[in-house]
Parts: C-alpha cells; structure tokens; sequence
C-alpha cells in the first residue's frame, strides 16, 4: 500500500525537537518569548513585508551596564596597549630596567651595541683565521716540541719579490731566456 500525500507533505512532519536531534542539537529554552523572562534568543524578528527584512525589538537587546568611568580610571587592571598606563618606579624598573633609557632603546644605545657586536665579531674571525705552521716551517725554524707549535712571527719568511713579466706571444719568445 502507498502512503498518501498528506503522509508525505512537510506540513504532517513534527519539529525537530533536542529529543529527536542528534548530540550538538540543542534548542534552548525559548525564555526570550515569555514575557520579563532572560534576554536569550533572537534580538528581533523576521518582516515579510516592508523594506527592513529584519525588525529589532527593545525587550529582546542584549546590553551591557558599564560600571561609572572614576571605577574604571581607578581599577588597577589597565589594558594591554595603553598609552596612559602609569608605572609605579619599581614596576618601571622591572619592565624597563635592562634599557638603559627610561622607554627602551634609544638610536644611540642601540649604534653602540651594534659597533660593538660587530667588533668581537670581527675578533673572533681573525682569530679563526690564525695561519696554522707547517711541520716543514716547525723544522725550518728549529723547534722539534710538537706540544707548542711556534707563531708565524717566529718562521722566518724569505723575502719575496714579484717580477712582472710580458706574456709570451710566440714560441720563439717562450723558448728564449729572460734574465730578471
């Protein structure tokens, strides 16, 4: 046997209740519609007609009753970005006592730094980069303690000249002996 239309028409189905609704379904209390009753639920209602599709209502306004400004001014609890936070000397001192001006880094202080970690940087590197002596300079020098290896102004360096020469542009000139 075939259900009917009414059977299947929208209009016969019952509302989805918290009851028949899975786990996360949840309703409320509807305490909004009773009246004096909490300010839950929807602040207004839908308009079929008119040009405002959506009316608000007064009663269904949620608000917020602030405490009077002198309460808030002399609350100790001051937001994180105010500009108008007066710090009391100790608690200047822990927020700001690692700079050596009263509001931070100053363009000064912070050149100074910067010059000076460039500086030990710069030290550091050349000590890395100390030539190390040969065990043939060790030999030449005359030392045979392996445990203290002699600086570089130690070993003697023999005398360097640089001679510059023409590039040869014939076998002929490559063969033939130059005298310095």
């Amino acid at each position: 046997m075939l259900p009917t239309f009414v059977r299947l028409s929208k209009a016969s189905r019952r509302p989805l209740t918290p009851k028949r609704g899975n786990k996360d379904y949840y309703k409320g209390t509807r305490q909004a519609f009773l009246p004096g009753g909490l300010r839950t639920g929807a602040p207004g209602k839908h308009v079929v007609g008119g040009k405002a599709k959506y009316r608000l209502l007064d009663d269904k306004v949620r608000v917020f009753v602030a405490p009077p400004i002198e309460e808030i001014l002399s609350s100790p609890l001051k937001p994180y970005v105010s500009v108008t936070a007066n710090l009391k000397p100790k608690e200047a001192q822990v927020v700001w006592g690692r700079f050596p001006n009263s509001r931070g880094l100053s363009a000064e202080h912070f050149l100074q730094m910067a010059r000076e970690r460039t500086s030990e940087e710069l030290r550091s590197a050349e000590e890395a980069n100390k030539p190390t002596v040969s065990w043939s300079q060790r030999l030449l020098s005359g030392t045979t303690d392996t445990t203290t290896a002699p600086t570089v102004a130690d070993t003697p360096t023999p005398p360097q000249k640089v001679i510059l020469e023409e590039i040869p542009t014939s076998t002929s000139q490559m063969t033939a002996e130059k005298t310095p």
